[in-house]
């Protein structure tokens, strides 16, 4: 039998060769996440209680805003320590300008879309197999928000793009409306 010499392959996440970001970055982040944190602790904690403490609707939000509080806690401690420890990362030092205009794009494509289904409430009625299904402002915002955000992430043809947007948001609200029983946003 005979043995090769290849190297072993191990898996060290998506980033791991990106280290740290900048102390003054990561307590930033830090405190952006503790603001956010406990505004979510004390709004789930203002909830009322119609029961016992179990059933409270308050609950599972207010365990998650402390565990995204003590996550936000470590890494303001590393930050604090890297910091001491004379560990000096400039804070733009590495940033690539197309990756970061992408991401910017992102955010837009995002708000254009959160705006569209406040902004463009409607509702059509369509019976298909004696079926109600109801189309909302939620489908067309939601096609025209993954095009753009698919192709601002991938340069692929635009057919494909746009087969890719159209499918995923019909079964989607498919799948809300027909199985969950839940209405999609920009209808009322």
């Amino acid at each position: 039998m005979t043995k090769t010499d290849q190297p072993e392959v191990k898996f060290e996440g998506e980033d791991a060769n990106s280290g740290f970001a900048s102390p003054a970055l990561d307590l930033v982040a830090t405190a952006i996440l503790i603001a956010i944190a406990v505004t979510m602790m004390v709004a789930s904690w203002r909830l009322p209680m119609p029961g016992e403490i179990h059933t409270a609707p308050g609950l599972l939000p207010f365990i998650i805003a402390a565990s995204l509080l003590l996550m936000a806690l470590g890494v303001g401690a590393s930050a604090l320590a890297r910091c001491r420890s004379g560990s000096r990362i400039p804070i733009f030092g590495d940033r690539d300008v197309t990756t970061d205009f992408r991401s910017l794009l992102l955010a837009v494509a995002v708000s254009i879309y959160i705006a569209a289904l406040q902004v463009l409430a409607f509702q059509h009625n369509i019976a298909i197999f004696g079926t109600n299904l109801r189309l909302t402002a939620f489908e067309p915002a939601t096609i025209v928000a993954l095009c753009s955000i698919i192709h601002v992430s991938w340069r692929g043809p635009i057919w494909i793009t746009v087969l890719i947007s159209v499918a995923w948001t019909l079964v989607l609200s498919l799948v809300f409306q027909l199985v969950f029983r839940i209405p999609l946003p920009g209808s009322f």
